[in-house]
């Protein structure tokens, strides 16, 4: 449910700011002030030093109108990030659309992990690559790597494309459609993946952002979370070079677990990397060889 809706002020960024803070509280949204900011700044072009500096600014009809539109999506609770139509990861900013996750803070966390102990030229596979967030990271952090983003929704594909260009990284980072590692067609030094890792049982608790407007099939692990992820370890022997790594992804509780799998598929030196929560969120290893 919406919160009530009132056209926000005409006459004043500062009481533009205001309303929309109101509403956006109203509808549960923590970080009302900041979003309110952020949504008036999009509807009138202006910077938040702007609206601080320059309070009294009045609002023209279109940007009043913009600015109606943007807040009552917000208030129905789409996440910001598609409200905007951007976000930012690794300092970096992405165009996001509904047809690919939004990068979180948490697979920055995956993107450090790589980037410590890639080793030289190398090609890597970014499997399930969404808006290309990790591929388009690691091409432009890894001077030296290729990067090959693979996904199986042709739509993410096509805002991945946007975003790798947006970033000017078309030479080493391409992009091609298909399932898991299946479209690779030599063994990969490196492979990253951030597949759905969620319960679907945890599916009707989560914030509506997630539940209601996020990719059902980018965050759906299946009964146990770890559906995709059980089956990319079963073919990491076959597309992993002697020697090369593989890093994933996975959710709270699950890493002991993705350490075993990993281990069935072959893989030794297995390693942990805890999020800035303490949480165990990457889980690494190199096939022997």
């Amino acid at each position: 449910m919406t919160s009530e809706r009132h056209p926000p002020s005409r006459s004043a960024v500062s009481a533009a700011v205001s309303e929309v803070a109101r509403r956006l509280a109203a509808a549960g949204i923590q970080s009302a002030r900041v979003e309110g900011e952020l949504l008036v700044g999009e509807a009138t072009g202006r910077s938040r030093e702007s609206l601080v500096t320059h309070p009294e600014e009045p609002l023209t009809e279109e940007q009043a109108a913009r600015l109606e539109e943007l807040t009552n999506r917000r208030a129905g609770r789409e996440p910001l990030a598609y409200v905007l139509g951007r976000t930012e990861f690794y300092s970096l900013r992405f165009l996001t659309t509904p047809a690919a996750i939004i990068p979180r803070p948490e697979t920055e966390i995956l993107a450090e992990a790589v980037i410590a102990r890639a080793e030289g030229p190398s090609f890597a596979v970014d499997v399930g690559t969404g808006c290309g967030a990790l591929a388009v990271v690691l091409a432009r952090e890894l001077p030296a790597l290729t990067v090959l983003g693979t996904d199986v929704s042709l739509d993410a594909l096509r805002l991945a494309r946007r975003n790798v260009r947006l970033h000017g990284v078309e030479s080493r980072a391409l992009l091609m459609a298909g399932d898991l590692l299946e479209p690779v067609g030599r063994p990969a030094d490196i492979v990253v993946a951030n597949l759905p890792y969620i319960r679907t049982d945890e599916f009707p608790a989560l914030q509506p952002e997630v539940r209601d407007y996020e990719p059902r099939s980018a965050l759906d692990g299946g009964e146990d979370g770890l559906a995709l992820i059980r089956r990319l370890s079963v073919q990491l022997s076959d597309h992993l070079c002697p020697g090369g790594l593989a890093a994933l992804e996975v959710g709270a509780g699950q890493a002991e677990e993705v350490a075993n799998l990993l281990a069935l598929g072959g893989l030794s030196v297995i390693e942990v990397v805890a999020d800035y929560a303490g949480i165990e969120r990457v889980v690494l290893g190199r096939r022997g060889g």
